[in-house]
């Protein structure tokens, strides 16, 4: 049992810290809009505050429920089904934006992409942490994660959402990698899925013009290249200081989606320098505490949950300021904690409470 729940108090208050500085950057970057929209500057902090409320219960309740009770084969396979069936029933619910990737029910809108997070890591623990001494065995360890790992993420590319897939992919082949799979397994499947990626990329225009954009915004400033413009903009703008907490221009429907994929940009417009290399450092510091917690874990299982947590979180974080600076073609990958969204938020404060649990038990 876990030493009196002696859980590791810098990555709670840091992720802690985290969403509630989302929920004062959302409403900054959403008041106008949702003023336009709904007659209220309030509407979407009002939903995000509620998603953060149900997050801290549902973290809460992960805490004490002992990691090993998880990794075991009924709850592994349950949280596995019941993600292949709510990302196979999203692609028949009614389109939002043009995509299939939430089921509505009443006024709450479900994404099970970011349910099927919690599945991909439970199950990457489970059965890698079981054939940890196998993991080079294509037909008995390699095949059979690849299969499940490929409908989850055929699924989410058909929704369509290839940020999110491939972040599912990636994660896999770094936990694989620390397993111990060997180098020339990993350049033949990367090899293969770069060529997988480019024909996925020219096949949907719409995802060849982000790409050409990336290398060249200024080909198509008012089109493709219009988010990462702006947001370059928005983060200029800012410099060390920032213009101060709500005085951003580039959200007054300048930057598209703001308060979502794009906060990083006002975070950097508002508090500057300073206060992007703050979130920049608060993720740093999960990353630390991350594998702090994995390395101390008293089984395989809690290390590879500690780690595929902590990866997934860091990883998809890397990736949103790699885009809002410009620095990665654009995906619509939410910033952890901090990114409109309450799927993305309940889900990642259910991970933060799995990965406190892991820390409680750790040496």
């Amino acid at each position: 049992m876990a030493r009196k729940l002696a859980f590791d108090k810098i990555l709670f208050f840091t992720c802690v810290g985290l969403a509630i500085a989302g929920l004062v950057m959302i409403f900054s970057a959403s008041a106008p809009l949702a003023m336009k929209k709904f007659n209220t500057p309030y509407y979407f902090l009002i939903r995000q505050s509620a998603a953060c409320a149900i997050g801290l219960c549902g973290m809460a309740v992960a805490m004490h429920i002992d990691y090993r009770r998880l990794l075991t084969r009924p709850v592994v396979a349950t949280a596995l089904a019941g993600s292949l069936l709510l990302l196979a029933g999203v692609l028949v619910a009614d389109r939002a934006h043009m995509v299939h990737r939430w089921i509505k029910v009443g006024p709450i809108q479900v994404q099970p992409s970011e349910i099927a997070k919690i599945a991909l890591v439970l199950f990457l623990a489970y059965q890698v942490a079981r054939r940890e001494d196998k993991v080079n065995d294509l037909l008995k360890t390699v095949l059979p994660i690849g299969v499940v790992v490929g409908n989850l993420a055929l699924l989410v590319y058909l929704e369509p959402d290839l940020g999110t897939a491939a972040l599912y992919v990636i994660l896999t082949f770094i936990v694989l990698f620390l397993a111990g799979l060997r180098w020339r397994y990993i350049a033949v499947a990367g090899g293969a899925g770069l060529m997988g990626l480019a024909a996925l990329i020219v096949a949907a225009p719409y995802r060849l013009r982000r790409i050409t954009s990336f290398l060249n915004p200024d080909d198509d400033p008012l089109g493709a290249g219009f988010q990462v413009r702006q947001s370059i903009v928005a983060v200029a703008n800012g410099g060390i200081q920032g213009l101060s907490l709500g005085q951003g221009r580039q959200k007054l429907f300048f930057l598209p989606e703001p308060h979502t994929d794009f906060i990083f940009s006002v975070v950097s417009e508002e508090l500057g320098l300073i206060g992007a290399l703050v979130v920049i450092g608060a993720f740093a510091v999960l990353f630390w505490r991350g594998l702090r917690a994995a390395q101390g874990a008293p089984d395989r299982g809690g290390f590879y949950l500690a780690m595929a947590i902590t990866l997934w979180l860091v990883l998809q974080a890397t990736i949103n300021i790699g885009v809002a600076l410009g620095c990665l073609p654009t995906k619509g990958v939410p910033l952890p904690f901090l990114s409109y969204g309450g799927s993305s938020l309940v889900v990642n404060l259910i991970a933060l409470g799995m990965l406190l649990n892991v820390s409680q038990h750790s040496a």
